[in-house]
């Protein structure tokens, strides 16, 4: 009875040494908008274990440092970009008051636990800092009338922004053709930020006319990346008799996409037909495929609609499908890597309605279809100034 006792208490010391400290997640946010304060998360649990230290780094270099054992407790460094609240932050949150184009970098916290069962643990993710514009996009160049025959040439413009919005052109509601997108650019200026451009221009005709009028609309769409997580195969080649690892790039907290149908071991020659498929989220995730870090061409890709679940949340697919080649494999592997990213898209729109006048032609001319989506107090002008017209024509002759 005594050497059982001894075991148990034997094993209860060592479990106690193999009892490791543990993230539950990070809560750093993907993103903030310039100027806004952010709260810095760190998320453990220390097994029983008692704390000795949290640090928090920003690419690497340590800003922040909570011992509880010290007086005080609290110790912040001086850090570009970093503005901490000191008086707000603790063992578990640290608080940046305001945020500017340098604040953005990767956050780092890192966990320590009292001797004798000495552990650390860290844990990281990016924080992007973004600027949008207050004002919608404008658009430049619009004239108050255009007659059939009539060429329209307009700009539209927005920024500075980071990062740099799509333009989209709409006629009467309907995407432009692209054949009508003359130019698209970007000017980039200092701190990353970047105003974009995009021309349109076309011929007005019938078929423009919506009621009399003709709608310009320019959309600009930002989209603020918060979250990026992949998970990658390792493939060796199959004559190796190495089977595949797989290897995850999920920050704590987070759920990363999920392969399938993959084979344990593949050779020159086969055909790697694989999915990948994203977490559940609240807006739908980008999914991209690379093979050993090159993007895949769109002709390798199977597209798939999102998956639409009862709770909101949704997910999506992304199939990859190629012929293994030699070049596949550098140093006898074959990497290929999933990654999922989820971002936040905001839209901004200004909308121009323009009359149509009649259609162009070389002299003045009245007649029963000139005034087509003209308002009535215009006819009526026109009226008067034809029978002005022949009345002095008369008198002069």
């Amino acid at each position: 009875m005594k050497i059982l006792i001894i075991t148990l208490l034997f094993l209860a010391a060592l479990l106690k040494e193999c009892v490791p400290v543990r993230f539950e997640y990070l809560g750093v946010p993907g993103f903030v908008l310039l100027g806004e304060p952010v709260w810095l998360d760190c998320g453990y649990e220390l097994e029983g274990n008692e704390l000795y230290s949290v640090k928090w780094y920003k690419d690497n270099v340590e800003f922040y440092r909570y011992l509880p054992s010290d007086n005080p407790s609290a110790l912040r460094y001086k850090l570009d970009g970093v503005y901490l609240d000191l008086e707000r932050s603790n063992a578990t949150h640290a608080l940046l008051y305001k945020t500017e184009m340098q604040t953005e970098g990767m956050y780092g916290c890192e966990v320590s636990t009292e001797m004798p069962h000495f552990r650390t643990i860290k844990a990281e993710k990016e924080l992007y800092v973004y600027v949008i514009p207050e004002g919608d996009p404008a658009i430049f160049g619009v004239m108050n009338r255009y007659p059939i025959g009539s060429a329209v040439n307009v700009t539209c413009v927005f920024g500075p922004s980071k990062p740099a919005a799509e333009l989209t052109w709409y006629i009467n509601g309907d995407k432009a053709p692209e054949a009508y997108v003359r130019q698209r650019q970007k000017e980039i200026y200092q701190n990353e930020l970047e105003t974009t451009k995009s021309r349109l221009f076309f011929v007005v005709d019938p078929s423009h006319l919506r009621q009399g009028t003709l709608s310009l609309q320019c959309t600009a769409s930002v989209s603020l990346i918060h979250s990026k997580s992949s998970i990658e195969l390792i493939v060796n080649d199959g004559s190796s008799g190495a089977e595949f690892l797989h290897v995850p790039h999920v920050p704590p907290g987070l759920e990363g996409p999920s392969i399938t149908g993959s084979v344990s071991r593949y050779y020159v020659g086969d055909t790697v037909d694989v999915n990948c498929s994203s977490a559940r989220s609240l807006e739908p995730a980008q999914l991209q495929w690379f093979v050993n870090d090159n993007e895949v061409k769109p002709e390798f890709l199977s597209q798939y609609p999102p998956t639409i679940y009862p709770d909101g949340l949704s997910s999506t697919k992304l199939g990859l499908r190629f012929r293994v080649q030699e070049d596949h494999f550098r140093s006898e592997e074959m990497r290929l890597k999933c990654t999922a990213t989820l971002a936040k898209i905001i839209t901004m729109t200004t909308v121009k309605t323009i009359a149509v006048g009649p259609q162009r032609t070389s002299g003045f001319q009245v007649s029963s279809n000139s005034a087509i989506g003209w308002k009535n107090v215009e006819s009526k002008s026109l009226e008067c100034m034809a029978i002005l017209t022949s009345f002095l024509t008369l008198y002069l002759s």
